[in-house]
């Protein structure tokens, strides 16, 4: 066994050049093995995900169900935040007074990393109509709609990363970085270390 040298200036350069090189091409590869460097989930798809998870009924001090269903999505790439449009159904228990219509609202997005799940954050509702009800209750159920909405819908799970996925990536090193809303979709990337 030949004693262990110290590295030349030379090598030692080279060497330094060659690492970045090398751990790029390292990343890359995960492409190649089948790990994605981002994943994008269209339109179509975000309608067809909330589709699945609506409507879905709140109670509210005993008092309020509040009904959300038929989602809709729309994109805003130049905010980075997503539309969302519902059919909102609000009945008040005591006197059973109902009213139906529709609720707006724009959405951030965040990352929790406890469970792997991309989340609604920062719901901020837009535009709430309501009919149906007695006059009185019109403007008290106008005003409790849009904050018990934005109570329900705020940390609601847009998407869980299957297991299976989380483990390959954690085995690859990767975590998820940035997530941007673009004109072709939601583009969820990930990245080496990148723990948000």
């Amino acid at each position: 066994m030949k004693p262990f040298r110290p590295l030349g200036p030379c090598r030692r350069r080279r060497l330094l050049l060659t690492l970045p090189a090398l751990g790029a091409s390292l990343l890359a590869g995960c492409g190649a093995l089948g790990l994605p460097t981002e994943l994008t989930l269209t339109q179509q798809e975000l309608d067809e995900r909330l589709a699945r998870r609506f409507p879905r009924t709140q109670r509210v001090l005993e008092v309020l169900d509040l009904t959300l269903s038929d989602p809709r999505v729309r994109l805003m790439p130049e905010s980075n935040r997503l539309a969302c449009d519902f059919a909102l159904g609000l009945r008040e228990r005591l006197f059973d007074a109902g009213g139906s219509g529709r609720i707006a609202f724009d959405t951030g997005l965040r990352w929790e990393p406890a469970d792997a799940s991309l989340r609604l954050a920062q719901v901020a509702v837009q535009r709430l109509e309501l009919q149906g009800l007695p006059g009185a209750l019109q403007s008290q159920a106008s005003r409790a709609g849009r904050l018990l909405a934005e109570q329900l819908l705020e940390g609601f799970t847009l998407w869980q990363m299957p297991a299976e996925q989380q483990q390959r990536l954690r085995r690859a090193g990767l975590d998820v970085g940035t997530i941007e809303v673009q004109p072709q979709g939601l583009v969820v990337h990930f990245a080496r270390g990148a723990a948000r």
